[in-house]
């Protein structure tokens, strides 16, 4: 028998707190509905958990997010109304980081939310991407059909991922091990090799001076370096977070060779197969367009596709508002043209996003091939600038002595 922290809502709906004991915290859900508390967070208080900042990962896995999603699915494909197969799920997860997840949601949705509402209330574990898109299949009635596509879709991601990471592993890894020497050297071995020079008379380079000038400030103020790393992170974090300025970062994202297509055609792949699904559950075009724009992980093409729900509200047709939308592939717009033409704008959508899945996995495998020669060259510059600092000092010494 563990005991858990909660965090509660009464029969009167004031807000209470504190430790309940019980088998999992699915168990521990019960116990408390069993009191007439609606359960809204389930934790361990005893357990140690570093700040969200430090972890390595926050909430569940990828892993445990696309089984989830694919569970969920065949549950309600099966005929089970949200809340039952949310609590099968939760008593089959146990004590996991998921089960306590999945038995949150569940608490959520007895009180009364929605899906999508309550993952919005588990933002460490659910993308907005990912809740965009359950928003689209709630409003439609085609949550499960929308939980089996978001499973495929993350699953490519997942996989694409892996394989990027796996292709930087090794330069990263060079790269932090020729950062850590440069440091060592910088630290230890020039400021003796300064010293000797500076005896001779010679006089000492830029490189060399600005090597020398890194040297004394680590040495009087060693965290100074660290201490601005973490502060330059945070402000850009911070800066990311002011919505005009992330459209803008957006957008030029989008502008940078193999890596703006990537993430342009993974986008559109995202919202073309929700239309898709939107359209065949009877959704107007323009209503599954708003719908689908939650799913668009990049704003500044979301800010494009709201604009194209105001231009098909005002009457005009699909082909009219997609022809001078630069953000969308000229060869998509021509095949959504074409497919609206024929009256099957439906299925144009499901084609156009299995090529955006074929591009992006074009453009993937390029990003994949370009990252180790493209951090290969950046190591070689850092050696070249190290070895630079040191060589020009004693040619300059020789030139002085001859």
């Amino acid at each position: 028998m563990k005991r858990f922290s909660y965090r509660a809502r009464s029969a009167d709906g004031a807000a209470v707190h504190g430790t309940i004991a019980a088998e999992s915290a699915p168990a521990a859900v019960r116990a408390l509905a069993a009191e007439g508390k609606i359960a809204l967070h389930i934790g361990e208080p005893h357990s140690f958990r570093l700040p969200p900042m430090l972890r390595l990962s926050v909430g569940i896995s990828a892993e445990e997010r696309i089984a989830f999603l694919h569970e969920l699915s065949a549950l309600l494909r099966a005929g089970l109304p949200v809340h039952e197969a949310l609590a099968c799920l939760a008593e089959g997860s146990g004590d996991s980081a998921c089960g306590r997840a999945v038995a949150a949601l569940h608490a959520e949705v007895l009180r009364g939310l929605s899906l999508s509402q309550a993952m919005e209330m588990q933002a460490e574990s659910f993308p907005k991407s990912l809740i965009g898109m359950v928003h689209a299949g709630e409003e439609s009635g085609t949550l499960d059909a929308i939980l089996q596509e978001a499973a495929a879709v993350l699953t490519e991601a997942h996989v694409l991922r892996e394989s990027v990471r796996s292709a930087l592993a090794y330069p990263l890894f060079l790269l932090a091990a020729t950062l850590f020497s440069i440091l060592l050297m910088t630290i230890f071995v020039l400021p003796i090799f300064a010293a000797l020079l500076h005896d001779l008379g010679a006089e000492l380079p830029l490189p060399t001076r600005i090597l020398l000038s890194l040297s004394d400030t680590t040495a009087v103020h060693p965290y100074l370096l660290p201490a601005l790393a973490v502060g330059l992170c945070s402000v850009v974090v911070l800066l990311l977070r002011i919505p005009s300025l992330r459209v803008v970062v957006d957008a030029l994202l989008l502008r940078i060779p193999v890596i703006g297509m990537f993430v342009r055609f993974a986008v559109w792949q995202m919202i073309l197969r929700t239309l898709a699904i939107l359209l065949h559950s009877g959704i107007r075009l323009d209503r599954a367009l708003g719908l689908a724009r939650s799913v668009a992980g990049n704003r500044a093409i979301a800010q494009n596709l709201a604009k194209m729900e105001r231009s098909l509200v005002e009457g005009r047709t699909f082909a009219q508002v997609i022809a001078h939308e630069r953000c969308l592939p000229a060869l998509l717009r021509g095949m959504l043209s074409a497919g609206e033409s024929a009256g099957d704008l439906e299925g144009l959508l499901q084609h156009a996003a299995d090529y955006c899945r074929r591009r992006s996995g074009i453009y993937a495998a390029r990003v994949e091939a370009l990252a180790e020669p493209a951090m290969i060259v950046v190591i070689a510059a850092m050696i070249f600038f190290v070895v630079l600092s040191v060589l020009l000092p004693i040619f300059d010494t020789m030139d002085a002595l001859m």
